[in-house]
C-alpha cells in the first residue's frame, strides 16, 4: 500500500492525521465526486509542470483501499503526468460525508445534485443497510430525499423533464421511517411513478406542439397544469394518490390536448 512519512494534528479538533505516498495506481475517486473539468485539468497539469505536486490530496480508507474525496482534479493531472505516487492525507471515513455538504451547495445542475445525492445514498446503503433513511446523518449529508429519486428516474431516462418536476418532488416527496435496504425499494418505486407520468407528460408537450404551441417552458407548464395539489400549503394527499391523479389527467388531456390552449402556461414560467 502506501508509505507513512508523517503526521500532525489538525489544529480544529485535535485529529491526528497521518500523510501517506500512495501509488496513483492504487488510488481511486470516490463516486460522489462531479464529473471533473477537462479545462481545470489542464490548468493544474501546466501548475505542476512548474512548481510540482506540492499540496496533498484527501482520502479515506475503505475497503482496502484509499479513495480520494477532495483533489480528483489533481490526482487526474497528475496521472496524466505519469506521476506514480502522491501524498495523500489520510481522514476519518465520516468526513467524506462531511465533505459531500458542501459539493452539494456549489453550483449544480439539477442532474449533478441528483446524482450525487443518490450516490451518497447508496454509499450509506453499503456501509450500514440497517440505518434508518430518516436517520438524523443521512439527513444532514443529503440535502433533500426527492433529489435521491430524481437521481433513479435520471438513470433510466437521462433524458427526464427533471426540472419540470423539481418544485413539486420537493414538496411531496418525503423520509422513509424504514432500514436503507427496504426504503431503496420504496424508492425506486416512486421513482418509476415519476417517470410513468414523464412518459404522458412528454406525450402531451408533442401533441399540444402539434397546436402550434412551442415554448422552453411548456413541460414545466403541463406538469403544472395537471397538479392536483396546487399551491397548498397543507397537502393531505400522499405521494402515490397525487401521481396516480396526475397520470388520470393527462390521459385526459392527451384525448383533448386544445382544452391547454385555454391555460395561461406562460404565468407558469417562475415557478
Amino acid at each position: 500500500m502506501g508509505t507513512k512519512v508523517g503526521k500532525f494534528k489538525e489544529p480544529v479538533w485535535g485529529n491526528e492525521l497521518e500523510i501517506e505516498m500512495i501509488p496513483t495506481e492504487e488510488l481511486t475517486v470516490i463516486e460522489i465526486q462531479r464529473k471533473p473539468s477537462t479545462y481545470h485539468v489542464q490548468r493544474l497539469k501546466d501548475s505542476i509542470r512548474k512548481v510540482g505536486f506540492v499540496v496533498p490530496v484527501m482520502g479515506i480508507r475503505r475497503n482496502g483501499k484509499v479513495v480520494i474525496i477532495d483533489g480528483q482534479h489533481r490526482f487526474l493531472a497528475a496521472k496524466d503526468l505519469g506521476i506514480e505516487e502522491l501524498p495523500v492525507i489520510i481522514l476519518p471515513e465520516k468526513f467524506a460525508f462531511d465533505l459531500m455538504e458542501f459539493n452539494v451547495e456549489k453550483q449544480m445542475s439539477l442532474r449533478e445534485k441528483a446524482y450525487v445525492s443518490l450516490n451518497v445514498y447508496r454509499w450509506y446503503l453499503d456501509v450500514d443497510p440497517s440505518k434508518y433513511e430518516n436517520d438524523d446523518e443521512i439527513r444532514d449529508s443529503i440535502e433533500s430525499i426527492h433529489y435521491v429519486t430524481l437521481g433513479l428516474a435520471y438513470e433510466s431516462q437521462p433524458r427526464l423533464f427533471g426540472s419540470a418536476f423539481e418544485s413539486l418532488m420537493h414538496r411531496i416527496d418525503n423520509w422513509f421511517s424504514l432500514p436503507l435496504n427496504e426504503a431503496i425499494t420504496e424508492r425506486k418505486k416512486r421513482s418509476d411513478m415519476l417517470l410513468e407520468v414523464e412518459t404522458l407528460v412528454r406525450q402531451a408537450v408533442e401533441e399540444i406542439q402539434k397546436l402550434g404551441v412551442n415554448n422552453p417552458f411548456l413541460p414545466r407548464a403541463v406538469v403544472s397544469y395537471v397538479n392536483p395539489i396546487g399551491r397548498k400549503r397543507i397537502i393531505e394527499e400522499s405521494y402515490e394518490e397525487i401521481m396516480e391523479t396526475m397520470k388520470i389527467r393527462l390521459e385526459k388531456l392527451l384525448e383533448n390536448p386544445n382544452q391547454f390552449l385555454s391555460y395561461g402556461y406562460e404565468e407558469e414560467e417562475d415557478l
